[in-house]
């Protein structure tokens, strides 16, 4: 018959134990330099995001201007839309740098080399690959706006 042992009990018997042991301390390293690298990657992650923020800012006020001085249906609606793929594109930066930022911590938990010490893999995805992707698709836009209208 098993002994049902209480909380108290495995305390107690915890205090018997030497602590911190070395795995111990070398297993909280790790994780305190994990944390470390999280709050760099969080404070890297919220200037990005703020610089985001700032060109959003920058592209409504672009845009409204832009319907301010038309009275054209086609170049407002395109004013609004390139505004809003902007949008979207920055929205998709903000979720890809976040997504960079918990892989590199995940591999940063998951793998190591045979010393012990675990590698960051680098980020998946260049933020600047997703904003020119936007800015081609703006481009075309424009383009198309400038084309002959057909009657």
């Amino acid at each position: 018959m098993s002994e049902d042992k209480t909380p108290s009990d495995v305390l107690a018997e915890l205090a018997n134990v030497p602590f911190p042991n070395a795995a111990y301390v070398e297993a909280m390293k790790r994780v305190i330099d994990v944390q470390k690298q999280m709050l760099d990657g969080f404070q890297s992650n919220l200037d990005k995001w703020f610089e985001r923020r700032r060109d959003g800012a920058e592209a409504t006020i672009t845009m409204l201007s832009e319907l301010n001085g038309s009275t054209d249906p086609v170049q407002r609606a395109d004013a609004w839309q390139g505004w809003a793929s902007g949008a979207m594109a920055r929205i998709m930066e903000d979720v890809q740098t976040q997504y960079d930022l918990m892989s590199r911590i995940t591999g940063k938990l998951a793998t190591t080399d045979e010393a012990g010490a675990a590698e960051i893999p680098e980020p998946i995805a260049d933020e600047k690959v997703i904003r020119s992707e936007f800015k081609a698709g703006k481009a075309a836009r424009r383009q198309r706006g400038k084309a002959p209208k057909s009657k």
